[in-house]
């Protein structure tokens, strides 16, 4: 499993160790972004989001994929 699942969050004191579900400022803590920021991604459908109620939660899965895309996009440095 990857480092993502493994990391432990804090949030008002209480461990998220294994959340499957994450609220945007527990993502935006697990990516070290803002949490204004995970709203643009959400909006934008860059970030996979599901609705629960009134509530809107990110699955902990659709963090790791988001960042597997990032690594992708990045292009190889080039050797001299």
């Amino acid at each position: 499993m990857s480092t993502l699942a493994h990391t432990d969050l804090q949030s008002g004191g209480r461990s998220l160790t294994g959340a499957v579900l994450l609220t945007p400022e527990q993502a935006a803590a697990s990516l070290a972004i803002g949490r204004t920021k995970v709203y643009e991604l959400l909006r934008s459908g860059e970030l996979e989001s599901v609705r629960i109620g009134s509530c809107r939660r990110i699955p902990s899965e659709a963090l790791q994929e988001y960042v597997l895309r990032l690594r992708r996009s990045v292009p190889e440095p080039e050797i001299l």
